[in-house]
C-alpha cells in the first residue's frame, strides 16, 4: 500500500501544471517624442486568450509606466527561474518596436552600439525608451542581446509557451538569427529565416510597420482551448487576407505542446 501511495503521488506531481502569463501595454511613453497608442482593448483580448485557453495561474501585468526595461526583463528572467516541464508560459506585449531597418532609429543605433548587437534582430520600445542618442541603445529591449538567453532559457525547462509581439518591426524580436541552421518551421509571409526555439511559438504583427493593438483583436478570435495550431494560422491568414501588413507565426513543430493539453490538472 505505502508503494502505491508513493506511485501515485509521483504521478500526481507530474500532472499538476502552473500557468505563467506577463502582458505588457504600453500606450503611452516616457519619452514625449513616440506617438502614443490607442490600444484600450488589448487588455481585454488577451485576458480573453488566457480564459479561452483555460488558464489558471499568475498573470505579471505590466502597464504604461510600470513596463520599464527592468521590470520588463526581470520578469522573464523570474519566470525562466521557476518554470518547470508540464507548466505553461504565455507573454503579450504592445507597444512600440524597432530593427535596423526602421530609418528613424537606424542611424542613432549605428553611433552607440556595435551592428554585432542589433543587426539581424528586431527590438521592443519600454516605457522609459530614450531616443537620444546616447541613451538609445542602453534602454531598448534588444532581441538577441536582452531577450534570446531567457527564452532560450524557458525553452529548455517547459514544452509549452506562447510569445505574441504587437509591435512593428517583429519578425526577429523573439530571437537573432541563427544562420546555416537547416531545421525546419513553420511560418505565415517569412521566407529563408531560422527559428532557434523547440517549444516557443512565437507571433509577431509585422515585418515591418503595422497598427499596434490589431493582432490581439485577430488571436482573440481565431484562439481557444480547441484550437489546433492548423486551425490558428488558417484563421489568421482569412483574418488578415485584406490586411497589408501579415503576422509573422513562427514554430519547430507543426503541433505544438502547447495546443495539445491532456490529461493536465493546473493550479
Amino acid at each position: 500500500m505505502k508503494k502505491l501511495l508513493t506511485i501515485w503521488l509521483f504521478i500526481s506531481s507530474f500532472l499538476i501544471a502552473k500557468d505563467y502569463a506577463l502582458l505588457i501595454v504600453i500606450s503611452k511613453y516616457k519619452d514625449r517624442k513616440i506617438p502614443r497608442l490607442n490600444i484600450t482593448e488589448d487588455i481585454k483580448h488577451y485576458e480573453n486568450i488566457l480564459r479561452n485557453m483555460d488558464f489558471n495561474g499568475n498573470i505579471y501585468f505590466l502597464k504604461d509606466s510600470d513596463a520599464t526595461r527592468d521590470n520588463i526583463l526581470k520578469n522573464i528572467q523570474n519566470v525562466s527561474g521557476i518554470i518547470k516541464k508540464e507548466d505553461r508560459f504565455f507573454m503579450f506585449f504592445t507597444g512600440h518596436g524597432t530593427d535596423y531597418k526602421d530609418e528613424d532609429y537606424r542611424l542613432k543605433l549605428k553611433e552607440t552600439l556595435p551592428e554585432i548587437y542589433w543587426k539581424d534582430t528586431g527590438m521592443l520600445l519600454p516605457y522609459d525608451f530614450n531616443s537620444n542618442n546616447n541613451k538609445i541603445a542602453q534602454t531598448l529591449i534588444i532581441g538577441k542581446r536582452d531577450l534570446r538567453d531567457y527564452f532560450t532559457h524557458i525553452d529548455t525547462k517547459t514544452s509549452k509557451a506562447f510569445i505574441v509581439f504587437d509591435a512593428c518591426f517583429t519578425e526577429n524580436s523573439s530571437k537573432g538569427n541563427l544562420r546555416g541552421n537547416n531545421n525546419r518551421f513553420l511560418y505565415i509571409d517569412t521566407k529563408n529565416e531560422t527559428y532557434p526555439y523547440k517549444n516557443i511559438v512565437y507571433i509577431g504583427a509585422s515585418k515591418t510597420q503595422a497598427r499596434s493593438g490589431k493582432l490581439s483583436k485577430v488571436l482573440d478570435q481565431c484562439l481557444n482551448k480547441n484550437t489546433t495550431f492548423f486551425n490558428l494560422k488558417r484563421c489568421m491568414n482569412r483574418v488578415l487576407k485584406k490586411s497589408p501588413h501579415r503576422a509573422i507565426v513562427l514554430s519547430m513543430s507543426d503541433e505544438p505542446m502547447i495546443f495539445r493539453e491532456k490529461n493536465i490538472k493546473r493550479r
